[in-house]
């Protein structure tokens, strides 16, 4: 077997290990970094917004709640009632835990700091929403996908140095 075909596996195992240790603390740190604002989920609610920009309203539920299935956000400037530009999220992104969900719903364009006040109607009034929580994000998507990507590439260099190398050590390369 030749020594640098071992060294290069050797390389490509410890290379996965690295890159998928340090895409997956990333992004932990992402999706608490980019947290603006935490509400519990009511019809009314006021949220404090320290920059202007893009937020996203992502909702957090225990898996298989319903409450805000059927729910509308609007979020209003609280100084002159006017209402702040939003869009549906087309891509919506999903984090999962083992007992909630978090899902995002809708993308606001603050155009200033300040006060702002968030109505959500088409609540479902049988539903507890003791556990369902509202939360402003900055957006986040487009690095989560790259660092979804560098996992999966972290996992791939790392799984198969490990068989190319326990295949070098067999003898059967």
């Amino acid at each position: 077997m030749p020594p640098w075909l071992m060294a290069l596996t050797i390389c490509a195992t410890l290379l996965g290990a690295v890159v998928l240790f340090l895409s997956i603390t990333r992004i932990l740190l992402l999706l608490r970094e980019s947290e603006v604002a935490r509400l519990p989920a009511a019809s009314e609610a006021h949220v404090t917004f320290n920059q202007a920009g893009s937020y996203v309203l992502h909702v957090e539920h225990p898996r298989f709640n319903m409450a805000l299935l059927h729910a509308d956000f609007v979020l209003h400037d609280a100084t002159n009632g006017s209402d702040v530009r939003s869009s549906p999220v087309i891509f919506r992104t999903t984090t999962s835990g083992f007992s909630t969900v978090s899902i995002s719903i809708r993308q606001f364009e603050v155009g200033h700091p300040g006060v702002y006040r968030l109505l959500v109607t088409g609540i479902d009034t049988s539903s507890d929403l003791s556990r369902v929580e509202l939360i402003f994000t900055r957006p986040y998507a487009g690095a989560l996908f790259l660092l979804i990507v560098a996992t999966v590439f972290g996992g791939v260099c790392l799984i198969g140095g490990l068989v190319f190398t326990a295949l070098q050590y067999a003898g059967k390369l």
